[in-house]
């Protein structure tokens, strides 16, 4: 991917705002919330690389909030949103 985007922190925050609504609404709060949370820590801990989090940017919130619903472990739910933005 080329001309990455400088991902600001209110970027970041408005992105991830809008998958944890989008997974609070459809879900529930308890299950939106810890379902949200492999990639809350995968952005948060600094793991998430820039070309990871542009392409997160460009995704539509309710397909990555699918890919962490799926369950599993915060690896597999990772690997999955990894797989839908096509970054491995």
């Amino acid at each position: 991917m080329q001309n990455l985007k400088v991902m600001s922190r209110t970027d970041i925050n408005m992105m991830m705002g809008k998958i944890m609504m989008y997974m609070m609404e459809t879900y529930g709060c308890d299950a939106g919330a810890r379902e949200f949370s492999p990639l809350m820590w995968y952005v948060e801990t600094g793991r998430a690389s820039l070309e990871f989090l542009n392409r997160l940017w460009e995704a539509k919130p309710f397909m990555v909030a699918r890919r962490l619903h799926k369950g599993g472990t915060d690896e597999e739910a990772i690997r999955r949103v990894k797989k839908l933005l096509n970054v491995l």
